[in-house]
């Protein structure tokens, strides 16, 4: 079957640019900071120039590009954003495979009679990103995947790119061994070998690549050879329903957002899609002031359908949440929604609250068979070394 990639470079990038134009004409550089370091999420080409990589220490960046504009991510937007190309191509094939942000891998079995010729499916590919995202991708297709990706990441923004059935090594052979899926270490010695190009590489025999390089060395083998053994993992979606509510003003008292949280959870639970049904995750998403959107998802132990359960997670959650800027929208989203089930509880756990229970199901079940058919274990001879003499079953007499 054949593979088309739907290419868009510096995606994170992509998306600040179009929320704030003005970014168009700097030097930008998404940066990434946790409680021991900041890193590098993602930076603009001219950025790049200048040194800066993905996976850097800001400061490092700082240095290196020091006019750059520097901007927090905001994962949930990106996500938004990219969810909505997915569902574009989704349109067009059923077989949609998310690599990573901006880079999508799509089957194309079946879809050739749609369509005058593969140029003409490659295009439609980039009109459904464009119409749901207003950027352009470039597309590479091929017969498998790091193939169709070589070809989408060589190619400019809005071309098509078309590797022929067999014309796989051919085409790989002029094309950087960076852009083989590898570790740095490998990619180092490569370098050391003088190995530049992948057709360098496909000329080598592959045990001596694999002697030097290890497993790893055998696959960037096969990958240069334009053989890729991984298989398309079609996306698969879950059934999940969302509420938002707009404020009228910004709105930052914690206690406005629990009373909106609550509102929210009553249209939820009210839904016909969720009768008889409970959520096992839920999401609370906010919209700040500054356009920078907040998330926090929340996994249950148990799958709910409980209002007030729900709600006191929320508090919590609320709470816990550190308000940098007014709120604008809140959103709820409850998902892996499943059966309602019931708890597993011990039969004698509740104790005297369930002895009349126990003592009707008993005597029903005598009425039926004659006998109890509920026994007992009792301590007999715990000191015996033979384990059937330690305990013994007796008639249960509640």
């Amino acid at each position: 079957m054949r593979v088309a990639c739907v290419w868009l470079p510096h995606f994170p990038i992509a998306i600040e640019r179009r929320t704030s134009p003005a970014l168009n004409r700097r030097a930008v550089i998404i940066g990434e900071t946790t409680e021991q370091r900041g890193t590098v999420l993602d930076c603009s080409a001219a950025a790049a120039a200048q040194g800066v990589r993905i996976g850097i220490p800001l400061r490092q960046a700082l240095g290196l590009c020091p006019s750059a504009s520097f901007l927090p991510p905001d994962l949930p937007r990106y996500g938004d954003a990219f969810d909505q190309i997915l569902r574009g191509l989704e349109t067009i094939s059923p077989l949609v495979d998310p690599a990573s942000l901006g880079c999508t891998f799509i089957g194309l079995g079946g879809l050739n009679g749609h369509y005058r010729n593969e140029m003409a499916l490659g295009d439609a590919l980039a009109q459904a990103v464009r119409r749901a995202s207003g950027l352009i991708p470039s597309v590479g297709l091929a017969e498998d995947k790091f193939t169709a990706q070589v070809a989408a990441t060589v190619s400019a923004p809005g071309e098509v790119c078309l590797v022929p059935k067999g014309q796989e090594k051919k085409f790989l052979a002029p094309i950087d061994v960076s852009l083989l899926s590898c570790s740095r270490d490998t990619l180092r010695h490569l370098e050391l070998f003088g190995l530049r190009t992948m057709g360098d590489l496909a000329s080598l025999p592959m045990g001596a690549v694999q002697a030097q390089l290890g497993r790893e060395g055998r696959r960037i083998w096969e990958l240069a050879q334009g053989i890729d053994r991984e298989p398309l993992r079609p996306l698969r979606r879950e059934e999940s329903i969302r509420e938002h509510l707009a404020f009228y003003a910004p709105v930052i008292s914690r206690e406005a957002l629990v009373t909106a949280s609550r509102q929210l959870l009553s249209r939820l639970l009210g839904q016909p899609a969720i009768r008889g049904r409970a959520a096992r995750r839920m999401i609370l998403r906010a919209l700040l002031s500054d356009g920078r959107c907040c998330e926090r998802a929340i996994v249950f132990r148990e799958a709910t359908a409980e209002r007030e359960q729900m709600l006191c997670v929320l508090k919590s959650a609320i709470e816990a949440a550190p308000l940098t800027a007014p709120i604008e929208e809140l959103t709820i989203e409850l998902s892996g929604l499943a059966g309602e089930t019931g708890k597993q509880e011990g039969f004698f756990s509740s104790g005297r609250r369930r002895q009349p229970q126990v003592a009707e199901a008993v005597r029903q079940l005598k009425a039926r068979y004659g006998q109890s058919p509920v026994l007992r274990v009792v301590e007999v001879e715990p000191w015996s070394r033979i384990p059937e003499r330690r305990h013994a079953l007796i008639d249960y007499d509640p």
